[in-house]
């Protein structure tokens, strides 16, 4: 009976099925064991051998509430009565994993890990620039420079900078998380940081440049508005420097009718951009041009101040 439940789940291996159909007949294969294993334990107590059978019945009875576990989760939508699993992968985490922390608390510090990308709060590669002061940027992306960004996500995931795993996660805590959030979960998280990127002007364009360091960057896409305002309306009027640059996107799991579905998107870059206000004019002419919703004023004084209180960083 093993050897051809063995057999069964050996040929299986050599067909591409859906994860929960497999899941599925490995459930049913699970169950027949189960049938098998409660005869074989009633033919043993039968021929006078009461402690084997006895044996081979508890176990078989464990195996049952996992099977019934699973037929609750492969099968239905329900929710399984007295479902133990997360205590024992709680207990199995603690006792197996020593110091290394639970897959909840992983999960956390990478969610952590990302906010701190997003919030302009760790910004290791281009320098620190005041959070408050900060604004994000839309980037337009032409064909050339998205097959930039992906042949530098190619590089980042060959250097094992970059691992789109989905943090880890199965499918059952992918579909926890998606019902859970409502939100695509991307197999990269919130972003990675890009090794090295800097801002070049071209005219009244910006352009993004990127890359695995300075010898090896390409054009990443163009900024096309900062904070609300065109680019168009801000390049003259502020200094603009790349705070941030982030690789996101990729391939990413939305719920399906029953299970996590995976699907493909393009790699893109996520930025935020720092800005420095002009030097002061030495006229008397005041510029009372200030930039509503994007948070920049390029407001000029009547008065000249020191360059060290008006040439900064905000």
């Amino acid at each position: 009976m093993f050897s051809f439940l063995d057999m069964i789940n050996h040929y299986l291996g050599y067909v591409n099925l859906n994860v929960k159909l497999k899941n599925r007949i490995y459930t049913i294969l699970g169950v027949i064991g189960v049938v098998y294993l409660l005869y074989v334990s009633v033919r043993w107590i039968r021929n006078g051998f009461a402690l084997r059978g006895s044996l081979i019945l508890l176990v078989a009875i464990i195996l049952a509430y996992f099977s019934v576990m699973n037929i609750f989760y492969y099968f239905t939508d329900k929710q399984a009565p007295l479902d133990i699993s997360p205590k024992i992968e709680k207990v199995l985490g603690k006792t197996l994993g020593g110091n290394e922390p639970t897959r909840e608390e992983a999960q956390r510090a990478r969610e952590q890990r990302g906010n701190n990308l997003l919030n302009g709060a760790n910004i290791p590669a281009n320098g620190y620039f005041d959070s408050k002061k900060i604004l994000p940027g839309k980037v337009a992306v032409n064909a050339e420079q998205s097959s930039n960004i992906a042949q530098l996500a190619n590089q980042l995931q060959q250097m094992k900078l970059m691992a789109p795993d989905y943090g880890g996660l199965g499918s059952r805590e992918l579909a926890q998380q998606l019902n859970k959030n409502k939100k695509p979960v991307y197999a990269i998280g919130l972003g990675v940081n890009i090794p090295y990127f800097e801002l070049q002007q071209d005219g009244q364009q910006m352009i993004v440049y990127a890359g695995m360091n300075q010898a090896q960057k390409a054009p990443m896409g163009r900024i096309t508005t900062v904070g609300l305002q065109p680019i168009e309306d801000v390049y003259d009027k502020v200094k603009l420097y790349l705070a941030n640059v982030i690789l996101v996107g990729g391939p990413y799991m939305e719920m399906g009718r029953n299970e996590p579905i995976e699907k493909q998107a393009p790699y893109t870059i996520r930025v935020q951009l720092a800005y420095e206000r002009d030097k002061p004019s030495h006229s008397r002419e005041t510029s009372a041009d200030t930039l509503p919703h994007s948070g920049i004023s390029t407001t000029r004084p009547t008065t000249d101040a020191p360059a060290s209180r008006m040439k900064r960083y905000h």
